[in-house]
């Protein structure tokens, strides 16, 4: 049986992408620290228990960039969890540097928060990237086979902004849907990267989002999977397994003068997404049937 009767709350955003740089399609990169900034106050007025940034912070991570978005994140009240997207890691830096120049503990990954009968998991899928990884090095080598392999064989996820979570982390993330199947609890999977082709566009999936599915469908504890990456937003509901997916717009593609933030009401029964800007509410069920 699952047990999760405490209610309780976080924050999240998705796909910030600061620059110092002219639109581009729907992006308006400048405007996004504003929506970012309205999101924190909003935040700041509520009883959270942490908020969530799944990545891309930076459009591209120049140090104007990274200062400017950095001014902007300190201005929260609740412990942040930050999750790496593809474009923290792209420019002049990387994604560890980054690390450092925000003042943040470190991207998030692996079990994050452990509470009231919920575990959060962070799943890092810009581990195997071409974006990532040194280019040259063999772990950059490695994937652009893996990149090639999947091009040559027609997967919509086979993008150079795609990767995915090594062996290990999956490994953990099986052992810790495994711990939280025995006590009775509940896990909320952070990812980037899209894992459903009816929540995301197929062509913002991380690269293993099948073995992911095949994954979460086989622990009853799998209740979420939540992502960014890809801007315009999407959900599904797995109907065999009951496994959520949603995928949060971005507030960085602000042409309508709107952003896009949530907060997460998780409860026993369900989970309330109370969304502003282009993000939209919705009510997850949790009970069987």
């Amino acid at each position: 049986m699952i047990s999760c009767a405490q209610s309780w709350s976080i924050g999240v955003v998705t796909d910030v992408q600061y620059a110092d740089r002219e639109p581009e399609g729907s992006c308006r990169y400048r405007d996004a620290l504003d929506h970012l900034a309205a999101a924190i106050r909003e935040f700041n007025q509520r009883d959270l228990v942490a908020v969530v940034n799944l990545g891309d912070l930076v459009d591209s991570n120049e140090a104007a960039h990274v200062e400017a978005v950095g001014e902007v994140l300190v201005a929260c009240r609740h412990p942040w969890i930050h999750l790496a997207g593809n474009h923290d890691h792209l420019g002049p830096s990387n994604g560890e540097a980054l690390v450092a120049q925000l003042g943040i503990a470190g991207w998030g990954r692996g079990e994050v928060l452990h509470h009231a009968g919920w575990r959060l998991f962070a799943l890092d899928s810009t581990e195997v990237s071409v974006e990532s990884t040194p280019i040259g090095s063999p772990a950059h080598r490695g994937a652009e086979r893996e990149l090639q392999a999947l091009r040559e064989a027609a997967e919509p996820s086979g993008q150079h902004w795609n990767g995915r979570a090594a062996e290990r982390q999956m490994a953990d993330l099986a052992s810790c849907l495994g711990r939280a199947d025995r006590s009775g609890e509940r896990v909320i999977v952070l990812n980037h990267m899209g894992a459903h082709p009816s929540a995301a566009s197929p062509r913002h999936l991380c690269w293993n989002h099948r073995e992911l599915r095949s994954l979460l469908a086989g622990h009853r504890s799998s209740t979420l999977h939540l992502n960014g990456h890809d801007h315009a937003g999407g959900y599904a509901l797995d109907g065999g397994s009951g496994v959520h997916y949603l995928t949060l717009p971005a507030v960085c593609d602000s042409v309508d003068g709107r952003g896009a933030a949530a907060i997460l009401h998780l409860s026993e029964h369900h989970i309330e997404t109370e969304g502003w800007g282009r993000a939209p509410s919705r009510t997850l069920s949790l009970d069987p049937g």
